[in-house]
């Protein structure tokens, strides 16, 4: 709790809490992945796809089934072009936006 108040007041760019979620190894690589974008920092899903030798849909399904949204930060990710794409946690797209407006970062 004291991580994600210092997070929303700014006062942190990286968790540090043990991670153990449960997923596919599909799943934990991909959020393994998203746990390494930097904080004002974006991926996106074809990037990431290609880096796992996937597709953007399957890395978009393992975002979408991620546990701790915040904490392992799928509002990184973003389509091709910079767009939003989606995101599951709290209200959707305007959570995203808001998430990614803290750590500084403007969509297209």
């Amino acid at each position: 709790m004291r991580q994600l108040d210092r997070y929303f007041n700014g006062k942190l760019a990286r968790f540090d809490l043990p991670l153990a979620a449960r997923g596919t190894d599909f799943q934990k690589s991909v959020w393994k992945m998203m746990v390494e974008i930097p904080f004002g920092g974006t991926a996106t899903y074809g990037g990431m796809a290609m880096a796992l030798g996937s597709g953007p849909r399957a890395v978009g399904m393992a975002c979408g089934r991620n546990p701790i949204p915040i904490i392992v930060p799928c509002h990184r990710v973003l389509a091709s072009g910079g767009r939003e794409g989606g995101f599951s946690g709290g209200q959707g797209l305007p959570t995203k936006r808001k998430l990614l407006a803290l750590e500084g970062v403007v969509l297209l």
